[in-house]
């Protein structure tokens, strides 16, 4: 009897230009296609002129653009030529920082993401798919705010013409910028203790494979679902058990065994910051589809199905589909530094 072949797994093919490609997505997408050989060709446009030396050095293959989506349409036009897809991932995104440059969180997140979808209709690009995150639904900080802004932006330019634009709304995709498991790690090396905000606190949690994973659903689906907003169906974790993760994971690395109590001080929430977050909330939940590989929003112009999501009361940390373990997550940091 034959075996059948396993099914291979969705990739990206064609020429893909990455906004803000040097950061850690646009870096984990540039080794998931390097280690499974994806037919596809690949442009990074950022401003960081380091990181970009470093990716030319580690993928020569990658073509490396200095440019700001904030600022020279013309060029942001010119280098999306001749791209069949966009990843959108150029982004002011640590909270606290949007908080307080205000001005330059709104420039890049809302006008940047204004200039993309513009360049990428001028250009002939075919599908568009930009990151976003769990903070667009009901935002309460300004980060949050732009990125529900963007989705809106993307989901109205799909009148523009023929290029399709989707996003992909993500929890906390682990060892990213912006991630609190840096910094908690950093807080070990630096006084052996962690600084957490409150005990109550959940937050979702995913992969880098998950997240790109999730990415390529929202490409191979633009045509047929366009302005739609993709998400996961993430597990949580409370940020003690985060916390206590990320302390085991640092004894590993230092040789050490680590006692029965994690070295955790609490602080009190930051400015912006909720005790949980929801992926999509009982206003969005009438627009929400479920099918096999998880969840999708619907713009506002595009009537509801009628059917439930199963999921009324929106998709929380504080009750998902289920809880991520410490090992699980130990795992998962493990993969992330790889990145």
């Amino acid at each position: 009897m034959a075996v059948k072949p396993a099914p291979r797994r969705p990739m990206l093919t064609g020429r893909v230009l990455i906004t803000g490609g040097s950061g850690f997505l646009g870096r984990a997408i540039l080794r998931r296609a390097e280690r499974e050989g994806w037919p596809a060709r690949f442009t990074v446009y950022s401003r960081d002129e380091t990181k970009q030396w470093e990716l030319r050095h580690r993928y020569p293959n990658v073509d490396c653009l200095l440019g700001d989506v904030t600022r020279d349409l013309p060029r942001l036009i010119a280098a999306m030529a001749g791209h069949e897809t966009v990843i959108h991932a150029a982004a002011v995104k640590y909270i606290p920082e949007a908080e307080f440059n205000a001005f330059e969180a709104v420039e890049v997140n809302i006008e940047g993401s204004r200039n993309v979808a513009l360049a990428a209709h001028a250009a002939g690009v075919q599908t568009v798919v930009g990151i976003s995150t769990d903070k667009a639904c009901a935002p309460l900080n300004l980060y949050g705010a732009t990125k529900m802004v963007m989705e809106r932006l993307l989901a109205e330019a799909n009148r523009l013409g023929s290029t399709r634009y989707v996003n992909v709304r993500y929890g906390n995709v682990v060892g990213s910028t912006g991630s609190v498991i840096p910094l908690f790690r950093r807080q070990l090396d630096e006084r052996g203790r962690i600084s957490v905000t409150d005990p109550r606190m959940t937050r979702f949690w995913l992969g880098v494979d998950q997240a790109i994973d999730l990415i390529l659903r929202a490409h191979n689906q633009a045509a047929e679902r366009p302005g739609c907003t993709f998400i996961d169906a993430c597990p949580a974790m409370s940020i003690i058990d985060l916390a206590g993760a990320v302390y085991r994971a640092w004894c590993e690395d230092q040789g050490r065994e680590p006692s029965a109590d994690v070295p955790v001080d609490f602080v009190g929430i930051r400015p912006g910051e909720k005790l949980a977050e929801e992926l999509f909330g009982a206003q969005e939940a009438p627009r929400v589809d479920l099918d096999a590989d998880g969840f999708s929003l619907r713009p506002a112009t595009i009537p509801p199905s009628g059917e439930s999501c199963g999921y009324e009361a929106g998709y929380s940390s504080e009750a998902p589909a289920r809880w991520l373990s410490q090992n699980e997550m130990i795992a998962l940091i493990r993969d992330a530094e790889a990145v």
